[in-house]
């Protein structure tokens, strides 16, 4: 009995050493030339691109399987001759037992050195779109046909293999839009695929774009695939310290890919992002781009991109609404509606005065304009909403806008809001694409309180009331400066009634000897006026007033002079117009804040000795000196 279990235990292990041996030796006895020659033909056929492989052979350790050195698939017609892929080494790893069968059986395929070169041309059509949708068919014969019926059965694909590339890379050109992005040092690793069971997928890469540095990113997903598409959920994506969560379904259907989902970005903040993407940025308020948020559905099919419901939140503002980008014609429809904004404190810090100043490069004497940038340049239809806005210390509520552009132009029409119990209703037109950028404002204010608007500018607040006015302004530059030493135009102001803080014009219109027994404090009781009426031209930040008319209860006044915005200063002299038809001149002048008012007395006197009254109003200056305080 032990003499057989011996005998049979030693044939047992010649048996698997001979068959070891026999799968050993098979790279060496087996020539693949002739299977060579149909893969290459079957790929080719199947994608309707050239095909080359440098060499194919036999593996068998550590699992039975092919290997492809140097293969290569060839681009589509009318792109660039570089290949669409090329793969240094490729192994395709099979069950040996099933293949008796005819079942083949993928254990996983590897591939390593992977190189895409991913093309869109400048009417849209990709390089990689005939391999998603496969060559025409050739037609068949109906001899053909029948011989293939009576043919032995082919192999059957049991399972598919699980995938892992390693060190590829990915290039993306778009002849559109001149965008160059890359996918460096990629590795994938994705489950075995069976339709109906999900399928682990782990991505890590770093994404290279145009004039940005290198972005480290990692992707993962469950990923199911059935008759009705590709599902990814969950799905999470890290790119620096953003991380995105969310689901995303792909459907394959007569019109092409479509894809929808939602994405959720948890709060996040903004400045380390943007300093990964190669965009260190110090706004002007340090409280700002402390925190981010995003939650947003999306649909994307060839027609285009909707991002909808959409929720953005950035520091204290939220966003909501939706994003449409329509491919063809290219145009970006969006529709928001923000709670509240302070776009000024995101401004960039300035520069020091005493900064440097840039160093000078050699130019021609007509140097050609700047190219427009890319957010200047975008088609946009917009519909946006602003519960309060906050510009330059000017507070706006309830704002309406409707916002177009087109190759730089920006049209805004119509413009509403409401602002310090009163509305303005207008348009602003401007160009992105100059240096510096023009604008023109055109627009009715009605029943503005004056006084807010002039202290929220730092100008004059002691003018107040409510104003109706027609303005017609235009200038260059975005920053406060820079508008106040370039806008132009003309202004129309109507205003009821109102007062003028700082000097009381009817007391200085009393008899000389009520003004002589007065106190200075009559001063800051101010001038109450009705039916103001104004004009006024603007060039260069030069304010030119020069037909004003109000009404007091004892004068009638009129006043000319001018106001110079960036030192925030006037100069201005109001004529005091008694019943009698003597005329008082007063001079308005100084810096915002320190506003003086003085009775131009040389000129009384010189007016009115011609009449013989130098005596009675020497009196009178005398009073109002002692009056206003002047010495």
């Amino acid at each position: 009995m032990k003499k057989r279990t011996r005998i049979l235990a030693i044939t047992a292990g010649l048996i698997v050493v001979l068959i070891a041996a026999g799968v050993a030796m098979l790279p060496a006895l087996m020539t693949l030339d002739g299977v060579k020659g149909q893969i290459v033909e079957t790929l080719s056929q199947a994608t309707g691109r050239p095909v080359t492989i440098h060499k194919l052979s036999l593996s068998v350790f550590p699992w039975l399987g092919i290997r492809l050195d140097g293969a290569v698939l060839g681009n589509a017609r009318g792109f660039a001759p570089t290949p669409l892929a090329r793969v240094d080494d490729a192994r395709i790893e099979v069950r040996l037992l099933p293949l008796f069968n005819r079942h083949i059986v993928l254990r996983r395929v590897i591939l390593t050195g992977l190189r895409l070169n991913l093309q869109e041309n400048k009417a849209g059509v990709t390089n990689w779109a005939t391999l998603i949708h496969g060559p025409k068919p050739s037609p068949r014969t109906p001899a053909a046909a029948q011989a293939e019926a009576h043919e032995a059965p082919a192999f059957v694909l049991v399972r598919a293999a699980g995938l892992i590339v390693r060190h590829a890379l990915i290039r993306y050109h778009n002849a559109r839009t001149h965008g160059r992005d890359t996918l460096s040092d990629l590795t994938l690793r994705l489950g075995a695929i069976v339709p109906g069971r999900p399928v682990a997928i782990a991505m890590r890469a770093l994404l290279k774009t145009a004039g940005h540095p290198a972005l480290p990113f990692r992707l993962g997903a469950q990923a199911t695939y059935d008759t009705s598409g590709l599902t990814l959920a969950p799905l999470h994506l890290r790119v620096a310290d953003l991380v995105i969560h969310g689901r995303v379904h792909v459907l394959h259907t007569a019109t092409g890919l479509s894809a929808h989902g939602r994405l959720v970005a948890p709060p996040f903040a903004p400045r380390p992002l943007l300093t990964a993407l190669g965009l260190p940025y110090t706004p002007r308020d340090p409280h700002v781009l402390k925190q981010a948020s995003a939650n947003m559905g999306f649909h994307w099919d060839p027609s285009g991109l909707t991002l909808a419901p959409l929720r953005l939140t950035l520091d204290k503002t939220t966003m909501t609404g939706r994003i449409t980008r329509i491919a063809r014609p290219l145009l970006y429809k969006v529709h928001l509606a923000i709670d509240h904004l302070r776009p000024m404190s995101y401004l960039p810090v300035p520069a020091p005065a005493n900064a440097p100043p840039a160093p000078r490069t050699a130019s021609p004497t007509h140097a050609a304009p700047a190219p427009p940038s890319m957010a200047a340049s975008l088609p946009l239809d917009a519909t946006i909403s602003c519960a309060r806005l906050r510009v330059h210390g000017l507070v706006a509520t309830d704002l309406q806008a409707h916002i177009r552009s087109s190759a730089g132009h920006v049209v805004v029409k119509p413009l509403t809001m409401s602002l310090y119990h009163g509305g303005f209703t207008g348009t602003i037109k401007a160009v992105l694409t100059r240096h510096p950028r023009t604008w023109r404002v055109r627009g009715l204010v009605r029943n503005v309180q004056t006084s807010a608007v002039l202290r929220a500018l730092q100008l004059f607040p002691e003018f107040s009331g409510a104003l109706d006015a027609d303005v017609h302004l235009q200038g260059s530059g975005t920053k406060l400066a820079a508008i106040e030493r370039s806008v132009s135009g003309r202004l129309t102001a109507r205003m009821p009634k109102g007062v003028l803080r700082g000097i009381d014009l009817d007391f200085i219109a009393k008899d000389p000897k009520a003004v002589a027994g007065a106190h200075r404090a009559r001063a800051n009781q101010g001038t109450a006026f009705t039916g103001l009426h104004a004009s006024a031209t603007v060039a260069r930040g030069v304010v030119h007033m020069h037909a004003l008319a109000l009404h007091t209860t004892r004068a009638v006044i009129r006043g000319h002079g001018r106001v110079t915005l960036a030192t925030k200063s006037i100069n201005y002299l109001l004529e005091v117009a008694l019943p009698s038809g003597f005329v008082i001149p007063v001079r308005v002048q100084g810096p915002a804040g320190h506003i003086k008012f003085n009775v131009s007395l040389n000129r009384l006197f010189s007016d009115s000795n011609h009449n013989g009254l130098g005596s009675t109003l020497q009196t009178l200056g005398g009073a109002l000196k002692h009056a206003l305080g002047i010495p």
